[in-house]
């Protein structure tokens, strides 16, 4: 179990196996909330040997630098998830890029740790690993995921038509971004 960083409020923690029953528990107790933008899972996917196999997945990506997929929990506490934050696709070079997926616990939602978690993340993605872009793919009827986008910065650039297959049809979503305008690309050359 790696801790990466805190924040003043959480402890921003590496999925692992370790935690896989902890990120099981997060997503059986928000099923009903996540279902409107989630893709539909089988009943087998919600096991503790399911959770273990994408925890390994997730951390064996993590060591690829292709990923950081993290669990948030209550600072010096590891009951409950309360939020988590993945950068996925990741791609170096001169892209140095990402792409955004977040979510926070029902019971936690409008008291800031949504806030908190994704913006801690994007800063140690700007700061620490030196990322220039990241990507937010949003549905376009997911108000209030957008209007939580815009308020951390993210500017509209178009629509992503078909950009997933969910529950039997092609879902269109909006394309996000946030730059880091300071990045020094002379640093990784």
């Amino acid at each position: 179990m790696k801790r990466l960083f805190a924040t003043e409020r959480l402890d921003a923690y590496l999925i692992s196996r370790p935690l896989a029953g902890a990120y099981l528990a997060y997503e059986k107790r928000n099923r009903e909330l996540f279902r409107a933008y989630s893709i539909i899972q089988k009943e087998s996917y919600y096991t503790l040997g399911s959770f273990q196999d994408v925890s390994d997945r997730q951390y064996a990506l993590y060591e690829e630098h292709r990923m950081l997929p993290l669990l948030f929990f209550e600072k010096g506490k590891r009951k409950h998830v309360i939020a988590l934050v993945s950068l996925s696709q990741l791609v170096w070079g001169p892209f140095r890029s990402g792409k955004l997926s977040y979510s926070v616990d029902e019971d936690k939602l409008r008291q800031g740790y949504g806030s908190e978690a994704v913006s801690s993340v994007i800063s140690y993605a700007f700061h620490e690993l030196g990322l220039h872009r990241i990507e937010a793919h949003i549905q376009k009827d997911n108000t209030v995921s957008l209007s939580f986008a815009n308020h951390l910065g993210f500017q509209e650039e178009g629509t992503a038509k078909g950009y997933l297959y969910r529950n039997g049809v092609w879902v269109d979503h909006l394309r996000l971004s946030l730059f880091n305008d300071k990045l020094d690309m002379r640093s990784f050359s």
